[in-house]
């Protein structure tokens, strides 16, 4: 099994085997932003840094969990983790947790793989260690994005399922768990993931990902959320539709789905700043009116 290396930094043993002098080590090409370790300065990132130090001084067989280990995956986390200092790293039972300035030391026994050179408990793992620490909603999101068939390597909801059955008394269980039932593949960001939680508190769920063609069979567009039978769709519209390019694109794709008679809500960042309640009240509206209309 091997040790973390870093190409940023060392242990201090290491590089006074290398041949550098105590003074160098001390000097500002270097950090130390863990006991025994050093790490070059030009990592100006402190979490960044602290990230590096541990993975020069963590023992063979410890690695990164919780948020540490969402951050080396890339799973988007809540902004309120974007200057989370602290590192989680585990050990497997039975080793001590480290303990040291910065560093949360926990006791496991995942599945892990390794990204970059990096010891990190695996995605589905990573999903049920994160349910204490997110809310039913944020859970979802990291869910959808795991399975998401955009990632090059998506995982199952039968993934995320049998990494619970793994963790029976784990903090957080019943969570993770109403979060699994509520994954879906096919939101395809995170408030793609908010809008989707959002309608089926109050409607019918949508279908995901639905194409429509024209009557040519001509590809016309895929809808984020719809439902086909009634030809309503909701959309939402992240920071890259505010580009005039984008903007006209997306004018030309909605005027060819209106002339098809579909109807296309639109969802924006500030739509959902009040909970999307009233981007909400227009969804239930559109539909109730054109389901009343397909009834009749």
């Amino acid at each position: 099994m091997l040790a973390m290396r870093s190409p940023h930094g060392f242990t201090v043993r290491d590089g006074l085997e290398r041949g550098y002098s105590a003074a160098e080590l001390r000097s500002m090409a270097f950090t130390a932003p863990a006991r025994g370790a050093r790490i070059t300065a030009a990592i100006g990132d402190e979490s960044q840094a602290l990230l590096e130090a541990v993975r020069v001084v963590a023992q063979d067989d410890q690695f990164f969990s919780h948020t540490t280990a969402a951050r080396v995956h890339g799973i988007p986390l809540p902004t309120r983790f974007e200057r989370e200092a602290r590192i989680h790293l585990a050990s497997p039972t039975g080793r001590s947790r480290m303990q040291r300035p910065g560093v949360v030391g926990h006791r496991l026994k995942s599945e892990v793989e390794e990204v970059d050179g990096m010891r990190v408990e695996a995605r589905a793992d990573t999903f049920v260690h994160l349910a204490p620490l997110l809310s039913l909603e944020e859970l979802v999101t990291v869910g959808d994005w795991l399975v998401s068939t955009k990632r090059r390597d998506p995982l199952t909801v039968e993934d995320l399922t049998n990494a619970l059955r793994r963790y029976p008394g784990v903090r957080g269980l019943h969570r993770a768990r109403q979060a699994v039932a509520l994954v879906r593949v096919g939101s395809e960001s995170p408030r793609e993931s908010l809008v989707r939680l959002l309608i089926m508190g109050a409607l019918p769920e949508p279908t995901l990902q639905h194409e429509v063609f024209d009557a040519t069979g001509l590809f016309v567009a895929r809808l984020d959320a719809s439902w086909p039978h009634l030809k309503l769709a909701v959309e939402y519209d992240g920071e890259h539709h505010t580009d005039p390019a984008q903007q006209e694109r997306d004018r030309i794709r909605r005027g060819k789905l209106r002339a098809l008679g579909w109807q296309v809500v639109v969802v924006t960042k500030d739509d959902l700043e009040d909970g999307g309640e009233a981007i909400l009240r227009e969804i239930v509206a559109a539909h109730r009116r054109l389901s009343s209309w397909t009834a009749a």
